[in-house]
């Protein structure tokens, strides 16, 4: 499967992503002429060498074209263009976006929004330049790091909402709308750069210059298969030293029944040499809330810590009883213990004979 991974640590424009996939190979004269199928007034593009900060980049200039305000206008021109139904799709998509996050921040009917500092062609070159060029060079899946937004627009942060940001900035935007809208619209999967052999890389860079290189890198490659998987997850801990250790059978059953990935108990020696227990949970960063609120509730903690993880895992399956788990060249199994326990109660069989 052939990927592109964008590294958004200086943020992220529209022109930014076009002029990274021309320096990652693609066809410049290609790419013109199917944009020149968009129904807009004549435009040019000029992508150059640059170096910003040092490091070498491609940098893109737009000139011509027309104002393109109501979203109703921009419809037609996609419609009417002789680009192919996908690209029309995705372009459309990610104008709507755009046109649902103005709306949103200056409360206004999506069909009454007028954009402004993106009623230019530049936008409508770096959209759908974006779509034509991830199509040209055959992507399947879109990947990205974590936005570094810098000092956001309204609109932006409609866009990124549920995503994974930060700012290095407070003074400079590094993500634009146009930017994040194509991102947040065609990428899979948002994090550190995939399991993947990287065969082409490419450097677009921004017209402003900051403190760190206005530049976004992406890489193109083969995502190489694995038997094993990586994700993210919270683990919520606190030490105990001062509560009826038979409580403790009843808490861990009632956060594996609400959606803990698991739970487990150490002994300590806690302070003043009392000895104590870690209670430890481990749970998505969606489902957090709702485990620490049951932490609190049914124990005397005043506190949790709270650690972020990646962990890697087997890719797993399961069939009849057994959990198969893939390895390199063979596979792991073993008895699902619930259910083995369910046959045992049964066919009144021993568990230790079942298992």
């Amino acid at each position: 499967m052939k990927i592109i991974y964008f590294d958004c640590s200086s943020g992220v424009a529209g022109d930014m992503i076009l002029s990274s996939l021309i320096d990652a190979g693609l066809d410049e004269k290609y790419l013109i002429n199917q944009l020149k199928k968009l129904d807009v007034a004549k435009f040019s593009i000029k992508f150059s060498n640059i170096l910003k900060n040092g490091i070498h980049a491609k940098i893109a200039q737009i000139e011509g074209g027309e104002q393109l305000r109501e979203i109703a206008k921009i419809k037609k021109v996609i419609k009417n263009s002789k680009l192919s139904e996908k690209i029309k799709k995705q372009g459309l998509e990610i104008y709507l976006t755009l046109a649902r996050a103005e709306s949103k921040a200056h409360s206004i009917p999506i069909d009454s929004v007028h954009f402004h500092q993106i009623a230019e062609i530049d936008t409508m070159i770096d959209v759908f330049g974006a779509v034509i060029a991830l199509d040209t060079l055959k992507i399947d899946k879109v990947y990205s790091s974590p936005l570094n937004l810098g000092k956001p627009t309204p609109a932006t942060i409609e866009i990124i909402k549920n995503l994974p940001v930060y700012s290095t900035d407070p003074k400079n935007e590094l993500t634009t709308p146009t930017g994040a809208a194509i991102i947040s619209t065609l990428t899979k999967y948002f994090g550190p750069i995939p399991y993947m052999k990287i065969l082409q890389s490419g450097t677009g860079a921004g017209l402003a210059n900051f403190e760190i290189p206005n530049i976004l890198r992406a890489y193109i490659g083969e995502e190489e298969k694995r038997y094993f998987s990586n994700d993210k997850k919270i683990v919520l801990e606190t030490n105990i030293d001062d509560m009826d250790p038979r409580i403790f059978p009843y808490i861990q059953e009632k956060l594996l029944k609400n959606g803990a990935d698991d739970v487990w108990l150490t002994n300590i020696y806690a302070k003043k040499g009392r000895p104590g227990i870690i209670l430890s949970v481990i749970t998505t960063e969606k489902n957090e809330q709702k485990i620490a609120d049951i932490i609190f509730l049914e124990t005397t903690t005043l506190g949790i810590r709270r650690i972020p993880v990646s962990r890697w895992i087997l890719n797993r399956r399961i069939k009849n009883i057994f959990k198969f788990a893939n390895l390199k060249k063979s596979e792991k199994k073993s008895v699902e213990y619930e259910k083995a326990k369910n046959i045992a109660e049964e066919k009144n069989i021993p568990l230790k004979d079942i298992l």
